[in-house]
């Protein structure tokens, strides 16, 4: 991997208003996103993990500026997608795509599927015409459909093949950095292997860079290059794949892979279950966002927060006790 990063997030924030009254007065905030960093490197895969409403999600889509960020910045090749012109953002989309979750409803009924990959090739003045037709029959049979697809409709297909017509829609404008976003949880269990496995030779191909966002563990150890933990829209753990699969050192990465079933039916695995329920985003606790679930939470936890920073090569961790009691790490 290259040494400087493709894309650097630093501070990043996606705050919605709570509003009531007639006249929509404001009350609060919902903090999805609150002060996330990442370094995204060329050629990588990153994925993004944890619980629904974790903000990872609201991550993707506000570093691609589809929603407004409320605060921090998103340095993209040397430039600030956050601080750009409309029409250089235009630009580069290009550069930029999104694999959307639901294949369904993510393409538009009454266009075909030519006219839905192909749309951006005119948009950004690509191609036209016959020259068109022809870079979107291509990427369709290099995304595992046939060149014959380019007239039928999305009813016309399986939630798979809408799927493979979603990726090739983002593949199509020859993108460096792709956003995937839970791109298999709505298919069926038996596509969701040949999606990701298409993904994956996708990457190879093109040299893509990937922001993989997932809540299944067991996809992301078979897709990523490395792993970022996030809980009540902050980022708590970081890490090669290979570290965080050996030796996890938040509590709440441990209790996520705790339950990612394993396929040994006569090893016993111990399940870490949390006490409580995930506090609301509204009003996240104050210091430590987990303390409230933890079960190694000491007194001084709720009111110092703690820093994403080393603890032990490559592997990043917001956590008191790990760095604190450094025997901790070694156990893991």
């Amino acid at each position: 991997m290259n040494n400087e990063p493709m894309l650097r997030v630093r501070g990043l924030k996606k705050y919605f208003p709570i509003t009531t009254g007639v006249f929509s007065r404001v009350v609060g905030y919902v903090k999805a996103v609150d002060g996330v960093d990442l370094d995204i490197f060329p050629g990588e895969a990153y994925s993004l993990v944890g619980e629904s409403g974790c903000g990872k999600t609201t991550t993707g889509h506000t570093i691609l500026k589809l929603l407004t960020p409320t605060e921090g910045s998103a340095i993209f090749q040397g430039q600030d997608i956050f601080s750009m012109s409309r029409g250089n953002l235009r630009d580069m989309r290009k550069q930029m795509q999104i694999i959307f979750q639901d294949p369904y409803s993510s393409l538009n009924p009454r266009m075909t599927v030519g006219e839905a990959i192909g749309e951006a090739l005119e948009v950004h003045g690509i191609a036209r015409g016959q020259e068109r037709r022809k870079k979107v029959e291509e990427i369709l049979e290099t995304c595992g459909l046939a060149y014959y697809h380019y007239r039928r409709y999305p009813h016309e297909f399986s939630g798979g093949q809408r799927q493979r017509i979603v990726i090739a829609r983002a593949l199509v404008l020859n993108p460096q950095f792709v956003v995937a976003d839970e791109p298999i949880s709505a298919l069926d269990v038996s596509i969701q292997s040949q999606i990701i496995n298409l993904l994956m030779d996708l990457k190879k191909k093109f040299g893509l860079t990937f922001l993989f966002i997932s809540h299944d563990l067991s996809v992301v150890k078979h897709m990523s290059d490395r792993v970022g933990v996030m809980y009540l829209g902050s980022v708590v753990e970081e890490s090669p794949k290979k570290e965080f699969y050996a030796n996890p050192l938040h509590p709440y990465s441990q209790t996520l892979l705790s339950a990612v079933p394993i396929m040994d039916p006569f090893r016993k695995k111990e399940r870490i279950i949390l006490k409580g329920d995930v506090p609301s985003p509204a009003k996240p606790p104050t210091g430590c966002r987990f303390h409230t679930r933890c079960p190694y939470v000491r007194e001084y936890c709720s009111r110092k927060k703690p820093e994403l920073k080393t603890a032990y090569g490559k592997h990043r961790v917001s956590c008191h006790k790990v760095h604190e009691e450094p025997e901790y790490v070694s156990q893991g």
